[in-house]
Formats: structure tokens, sequence, C-alpha cells
């Protein structure tokens, strides 16, 4: 007992030790069971071979995205109401719909036809001793007057710059050549004049008929820079602009536009 009492720390201690190294020692049995265990989870809960998702069905957003690439015009013409109100009136104390003010309705637009800048080689001036010059006719067919639609010829020498255009080649004999080459200014573009008449013209302008069948009237060779307007349904409307495609036109009594387009299938022979 006394042995005990005296030495009962350390074999307390002794105790703790191999307690301890037996808990060392289990240690990695216990983490070998572990690692078996989650090996077993794992391969319960995550498949070796997983389905394969289906594909995303992106129709919706597709549809979205060419929508957004799509214009969208804001149409306030006719039929809407917005700003084409209907007018009603009374009449003996009942309503009716007043029509008049709709007649520009009425009015087709029968043909369209480009007013063409042509340019056409006219001439040749070459005198020994100085630089040819090449006569060169331009045709405003939009012109405002008569006078500017006459066919108006510039002399101009090689590499030289003016009236918009640049002679750049010519073949053949100088004081006689087969045909010159011209560069536009304002496009850039090269174009080749012969003596034959072979011209280059492009458009710079349009010229519209229009009839207005109610009052059998026409309206032939209209352009936007005549200053009469024309007249139809107690109305007076002048042309402000002609496309390749439509006629607009300017309501004067009450400064309103109007867009008429233009369809094949109205064409028709103007009268004279």
């Amino acid at each position: 007992m006394q042995f005990l009492k005296k030495n009962y720390e350390k074999i307390i201690l002794g105790v703790v030790v191999l307690a301890t190294l037996g808990v060392v020692a289990f240690l990695p049995i216990l983490v070998s069971q572990e690692r078996t265990k989650l090996a077993t989870l794992e391969e319960q809960v995550i498949p070796r071979h997983p389905k394969a998702l289906p594909p995303l069905d992106l129709s919706k957003e597709d549809e979205f995205i060419s929508r957004s690439r799509t214009a969208v015009a804001l149409n306030l013409d006719s039929p809407h109401k917005i700003f084409n109100p209907v007018r009603w009136q009374l009449k003996n104390g009942v309503p009716f719909r007043n029509p008049a003010g709709g007649e520009i309705h009425n009015l087709v637009v029968t043909s369209i036809r480009p007013l063409n800048e042509i340019y056409t080689l006219s001439g040749v001036s070459a005198s020994a001793g100085l630089a040819t010059h090449y006569g060169i006719a331009i045709t405003h067919e939009a012109a405002a007057t008569p006078s500017g639609r006459q066919p108006k010829t510039t002399y101009a020498e090689m590499n030289h710059t003016t009236n918009n255009f640049t002679i750049v080649a010519a073949e053949g004999p100088e004081e006689d050549p087969n045909s010159v080459t011209l560069k536009l200014s304002d496009t850039g573009e090269r174009v080749v004049l012969t003596r034959d008449k072979k011209s280059f013209q492009r458009p710079e302008g349009y010229t519209a008929d229009l009839v207005y069948p109610p009052e059998n009237k026409n309206f032939p060779n209209r352009r936007k820079t005549d200053t009469a307007p024309i007249s139809f349904a107690n109305e007076y409307y002048k042309i402000v602009d002609i496309t390749q495609r439509e006629v607009v036109l300017l309501q004067l009594s009450n400064q309103k536009t109007w867009t008429k387009e233009y369809n094949p299938t109205n064409s028709a022979p103007a009268s004279p």
C-alpha cells in the first residue's frame, strides 16, 4: 500500500501514456475504415456514368435576338387616327361622318422617271505647242429652269479638275481620240466617254405624272423644283420631293405633308 501511495501519480501517468499509445496505434485503422466508408458513400451518391443533360432550349432567346435586329417603324399615317381624326358633324341633330379632307387619297402617281446628269465627249481642241483640251458636255436634266437643262461644254486638259471631273486618260490620236476617261470628283468613279456618243449618265432627280380621277385632272412631268402648285378638290399642293418610289406633297392650307407611293400597276400615259 505504501508503494501505491508513493507512486500512484507515476502509475496514473503510465496508464495515460499506454492509453495514448494505444489510441495512436489504432488511428491508422480508424482512418482506413473512414476512407473505405467514404469511398462506399461516394460510389453510392455519385454514379460512375451519369446521364448526359438534355441540350438547352434557346429558341425563345434566339427569337428575341432575331426580333431585336428588325427595325420598328412607327406609322402615324392613315388608317391610324391619332393625328388623322375622323371629322364628325351634326345635321338636323344627327351626327354624320364628313369625308371632306380625304381627297388626297384619290390622287394617283402613274409614273416616275429619272432625271439624269449626262456626260458626253463633244469635241477636242488641239493646237501645236499647247496642251490638248477635251470638250466635255454636261447636261443637268433636273435643273430648275429649261435653260439650265441644256448641255454646257467645258474644255479641260489632262489631269485638270473642273466641274466635278478630271480627265485622267485618253486613247487614240491626240487630235481625235477614240475615248477619254473621266474621274468624277464626288464619287471617285471612273467613266469612259467615246466619240461615237457613248455617254455616261446617272440620276440626279425624278419627274412624276399624277392624276386625280374624280375631276379627271392630269399633272404630267411634275418636278420638285416647280414653283406652281397643283390644284384639285379646292385644295393646293406643292411637290416638295420625288424619289424613285414616292412623291411628297405639302398641303398649303394647313402645311400638312402627304406621301403618295408609286405603284407600277397604276402606270398609265399622262395627258399632254
